[in-house]
């Protein structure tokens, strides 16, 4: 197997003062921070939806999602908005820093006990001295919200 094919390239984002990565492939793309209107109902974690060029997509606050304590939206803040197999959705954080091509060797299990739900945590990166959480998105979010989501888009 070549070098290549074990690569794969992330987007490293930041939530406060931790390092987090998502598979390039699956963001379409990296917006501002703008107006989020708010739908009922919805997970705690739902920030609201946003208008991407007519399309409407539900906005999810890491913050909320990951229990980390959050600061007032800047004009740091991002949207990066992610296609999953069934899914399009957009992810707030505070500030998208780069994006990094990694080896498979790089990515370490994750730890037990550092979360209590783990299931999107794909592993962590040990890269220099910056330790990277990896997302998996396709695990991210619940099926079960994920299908509250679609019934609240549609209606």
């Amino acid at each position: 197997m070549s070098a290549e094919m074990t690569d794969l390239q992330i987007a490293v984002f930041s939530i406060i003062d931790q390092y987090f990565g998502i598979d390039i492939s699956l963001v379409s793309e990296i917006i501002r921070l703008e107006k989020i209107t708010s739908t009922p109902n919805a997970p705690a974690y739902v920030e609201g939806i946003i208008n991407i060029r007519g399309e409407i997509v539900p906005a999810v606050n890491l913050h909320v999602l990951f229990n980390i304590q959050a600061n007032e939206w800047t004009e740091n803040n991002r949207v990066i908005v992610v296609e999953t197999k069934e899914n399009k959705f957009g992810i707030i954080v505070d500030g998208v820093s780069e994006v990094r091509k990694i080896s498979a060797d790089m990515i370490k299990p994750v730890p037990p006990g550092i979360s209590v739900d783990q299931h999107y945590l794909k592993g962590i990166i040990l890269d220099d001295q910056d330790l990277i959480v990896l997302v998996d998105l396709q695990q991210l979010l619940p099926n079960k919200d994920m299908q509250q989501l679609k019934q609240l888009m549609e209606n």
